[in-house]
């Protein structure tokens, strides 16, 4: 894991109904939830599931049973005159508790952690402002360590990031522009904390995104909670989110998504990217117009706010607090007017590698694939850049040496890149129409 800072003080853990700050109703219908998913479970592994502390958990049960919701059991393999039986009781649902978790099943399908507050949420991710700590020249470096022709971004890309602004990256394909966005998080080496679920409007949203949201301690799996060293296990202390979506992007993805199929509430994808960054990448190529993709954003960007409409037509008001970055392949004149433009406040063009970085490219993949280049063959392969007017593009060494190695490994011949491999390899990457384009 990451050896990273968190920017915000620790959530502490809740001792007390007021402190969860969501309805006692909530939490009531999660445990029969969850008991309806893990029939005859104890105090202690709903504790784990649900990540609040277990007097609260026995007072609900105790208040269900009282209803006839639930039923106890006791331990299988402990006298009922034990001193621990008391925490190893189970607890299921009655006939009448199965046909509640029913009913709470079809209204809300979600089942895991207790939800956060919006109150809470909002408080959090506004201490966790990625602006908060302006980052220098070597944080910018190190998080570009790797990627070749850095010392052209840094010097722009720092300020950028700094201003919490959106970023517009331009250029042609295979510059770089989404391998770079995906390492501006690198320079913020702080850690922020992520919510399973967030409790707004009378809906519980769905927040944490394995896919998104990778932990970077283990204390949301620990089976044992110290209110003293551990912190509120409904939160993940995570890596900044980074989100990238390219021109599968459509306006319901960018809202509260509910469906009868999995009748759960989803956050959108600028709610899970919250402290971190949301990278629009092939800008232009969205089933929707680019005015319209555009348009969606002014208010955000603008006020450092954003209004979600939910299903149940209600709507709700969460913090923008994000890195926002458009990366397009196309002349942004032509894919927005210039008063959108006006409100990107930087725009970065990516541009070919010069020859010498682009060379020790080729040269340290080669190794790293554990092919010989042979230098005839860089020699080829600057005449025929020269011959069929092709930019030094930063993707071209990756590629061309992938398909070098199926040819070598298909021939069975010896790991060396020559001339004719090479040859065979760039006629294989390029269709005919393409060698002839220019890289303008």
């Amino acid at each position: 894991m990451k050896n990273l800072t968190a920017q915000a003080d620790a959530p502490v853990i809740v001792s007390n109904f007021d402190g969860l700050d969501v309805p006692q109703v909530v939490i009531e219908n999660l445990i029969v939830k969850h008991l309806a998913a893990y029939p005859k479970s104890d105090v202690l592994k709903l504790a784990r599931l649900l990540g609040i502390v277990t007097h609260l958990i026995e007072e609900i049960l105790a208040d269900l049973r009282k209803k006839a919701v639930v039923e106890v059991f006791q331990p299988e393999s402990q006298s009922i005159f034990s001193e621990s039986s008391k925490s190893h009781i189970r607890y299921g649902l009655s006939e009448q508790g199965q046909a509640q978790a029913e009913n709470a099943f079809k209204k809300d399908a979600y089942i895991g952690p207790v939800p956060v507050s919006l109150r809470v949420y909002n408080k959090m991710v506004k201490a966790q402002d990625l602006r908060a700590n302006l980052i220098s020249r070597p944080d910018v470096e190190r998080a570009l360590n790797d990627v070749y022709g850095a010392q052209r971004l840094v010097p722009v890309l720092g300020p950028a990031i700094n201003s919490g602004r959106a970023l517009l990256l331009y250029g042609h394909a295979g510059t770089g522009k989404s391998f770079v966005a995906a390492r501006i998080l690198n320079a913020l080496h702080t850690s922020v904390y992520i919510p399973y679920a967030v409790y707004a409007a009378g809906n519980i949203i769905k927040l944490f995104s394995p896919q998104h949201h990778k932990p970077v301690d283990s204390n949301h799996n620990r089976e044992v909670i110290s209110l003293k060293s551990h912190y509120d296990k409904r939160w993940v202390l995570c890596e900044r989110p980074n989100v990238q979506v390219g021109g599968e992007l459509t306006m319901d993805m960018l809202e509260v998504n509910h469906t009868e199929h999995n009748r759960m509430w989803i956050a959108p994808l600028q709610m899970i990217a919250n402290n971190g960054i949301l990278v629009i990448d092939d800008l232009g190529r969205q089933p929707m117009p680019v005015a319209t993709l555009l348009n969606r954003w002014i208010v955000p960007m603008e006020y450092n706010y954003d209004h979600l409409s939910l299903p149940n037509g209600q709507q709700i008001t969460i913090p923008f607090v994000l890195t926002m970055a458009f990366s397009t392949n196309l002349n942004p004149q032509k894919i927005a007017d210039p008063a959108f433009l006006r409100r990107l406040g930087y725009k970065i063009q990516f541009q070919p590698l010069v020859e010498t970085d682009y060379l020790n490219l080729w040269s340290d993949l080669s190794v790293e694939k554990g092919l010989e280049l042979v230098p005839s063959a860089l020699e080829s392969l600057l005449n025929l850049h020269s011959l069929h007017k092709v930019g030094y593009f930063p993707c071209l060494p990756k590629d061309i040496l992938g398909i070098s190695q199926d040819i070598i490994q298909f021939e069975e011949i010896a790991p060396r890149v020559d001339s004719t491999i090479l040859q065979r390899a760039w006629d294989l990457y390029f269709t005919a129409d393409e060698q002839g384009e220019s890289a303008s």
